[in-house]
């Protein structure tokens, strides 16, 4: 399937197996669905309301559209939360009265003790232009990003953002089915080649058991499994609270949020808001979402299409395949931490998804963290750009970084280093959602435009890139659109 809906396919092992299909469907309708309990502090509604139809969220048409599937995290240059508003701004609250998510207002919190959302977050563009080898021009996007009307009070001195788009989640399960000691294989953290590129691998803590983990999941890789990854999106996406994180997006600091919480008047899952069997059957649907089937090829002959082979090539000649690994082979998948889930209950066993079990793939990727370059600056500016007191209420925060940097560490990775994204299903992106965008913030329209972004580890690919002639860069974009 090929339409809107390539991204949100079970397995096929799924779909014949009436019991586990009925899992993969109710998780999906929790997946879609609003939850009691949510809030005080929220981004958005549902996964679903991120992840558009499974795929990639969107950067707002405008400063005056809310953040909704995209947001900023935020905290110190060492890699600390912020003591105010923790590690990621909520631009929607709950007050008592007034339907739907309540945005920023500027001391809201403070001056009249409402949850309001947290801060108004935007983003603007500069204008970058350059020039290919054979002469044709490109321009690309440069994201400043601004945040006003904080409702607790200014940040710290030393405060940094991340702008993240939210990312697809198909293959998820397949991802996390890959052994460690398959993923560590590619680490090369002193660039003992001497080729450029020195992948690194990060860890975390099982949020269950306290073991450490390899982190395969988020952006910066700092979650270990779909779970985990799934149950700190509740809470800090959508303020629902589960069994994983039992506790509300509320820091200690936020009175107001704090007591919005305990005005909730539904929760009714042993104090959360998420129960372990939907949470389970959510988990089990990310897994088992199926990866789209790749274009461009004939099944009936055996044959490619001569412009997929040739940017095959190029995209090996380039060396993108250093970061981005073709090919993995998948291992054991044990069932969920929380135990075998059917439509009404758990069980402590935990039986393996075998549909995702030694499987062949090609995610184009080797989840890995690599540091793609690059630097940032936050300041203080009046909304015509001139600096300005701090005291004054049309202040914004304003940071603009250099290259693909945040400038804010997160779990092991760096402010300037990434995990390198999976490719597979990056050419139906925009047939899913067309108002998808590319990167971690959406700021590539096109995946030229993401190619063209590529810094630091990524600099040598980036400037092959731009050295080919017009139908090199043609053919490998269309080995990109084939995945």
């Amino acid at each position: 399937m090929i339409d809107r809906n390539a991204f949100s396919q079970a397995a096929q092992k799924i779909i014949d197996t009436p019991q586990l299909d009925a899992v993969f469907k109710a998780g999906d309708f929790t997946f879609r669905s609003n939850h009691d309990g949510q809030g005080p502090l929220f981004n958005n509604t549902s996964c679903q309301g991120c992840h558009i139809k499974d795929g990639r969220g969107q950067v707002p048409a405008s400063s005056n559209e809310a953040m909704t599937s995209m947001f900023l995290r935020v905290g110190d240059s060492l890699g600390n939360a912020e003591p105010t508003y923790g590690d990621q701004l909520q631009v929607f609250g709950t007050i008592e009265g007034q339907a739907g998510g309540v945005l920023a207002k500027y001391r809201g919190a403070l001056d009249e003790g409402q949850a309001y959302g947290e801060a108004y977050t935007w983003v603007e563009y500069e204008t970058i232009t350059g020039q290919f080898s054979d002469g044709e021009s490109y321009s690309l996007r440069k994201p400043i990003y601004k945040i006003k009307d904080l409702a607790y009070g200014a940040f710290i001195d030393d405060v940094q953002f991340s702008a993240r788009v939210t990312p697809h989640v198909y293959g998820s399960g397949l991802l996390e089915s890959i052994p460690e000691q398959s993923i560590l294989a590619y680490a090369d953290p002193a660039d003992s080649d001497k080729d450029g590129v020195s992948g690194r691998a990060a860890y975390t803590t099982h949020p269950i058991t306290g073991e450490r983990q390899l982190a395969r999941f988020g952006q910066k890789a700092v979650t270990g499994s779909v779970l985990q990854q799934i149950a700190g999106a509740y809470r800090g996406d959508m303020g629902v609270t589960n069994s994983i994180n039992p506790d509300e997006p509320c820091t200690s600091l936020q009175i107001a949020c704090s007591e919005q919480a305990k005005r909730e008047n539904d929760k009714h899952h042993d104090g959360v808001d998420l129960n372990n069997i939907d949470l389970a059957q959510v988990e089990f649907y990310n897994r088992t979402l199926a990866v789209p089937v790749r274009r461009g090829y004939d099944a009936s002959t055996d044959v490619w299409q001569a412009e997929v082979l040739a940017g095959r090539a190029q995209f090996f000649a380039a060396n993108c395949h250093s970061c981005h690994i073709p090919r993995h082979k998948t291992g054991s998948a044990p069932g969920s931490a929380l135990g075998d889930v059917d439509l009404v209950s758990i069980k402590d066993s935990r039986t393996n998804i075998t549909a995702l079990e030694q499987q062949i793939i090609y995610p184009y990727t080797d989840l890995l963290l690599h540091d793609m370059g690059g630097a940032c600056i936050v300041t203080r500016e009046s909304v015509d750009a001139q600096s300005c007191d701090e005291s004054e209420q049309q202040c914004v925060y304003v940071q603009r970084c250099d290259g693909l940097a945040d400038g804010r560490p997160e779990g092991e990775a760096s402010g300037s280093e990434w995990k390198t994204p999976a490719l597979w299903g990056l050419g139906l992106v925009q047939t899913v959602n067309p108002k998808a965008t590319f990167l971690h913030d959406g700021r590539a329209r096109t995946i030229e435009e993401a190619i063209l972004w590529h810094g630091g580890e990524g600099r040598a690919a980036q400037q092959a890139y731009i050295n080919m002639d017009k139908s090199q860069r043609s053919a490998l974009l269309a080995f990109l659109g084939s995945l």
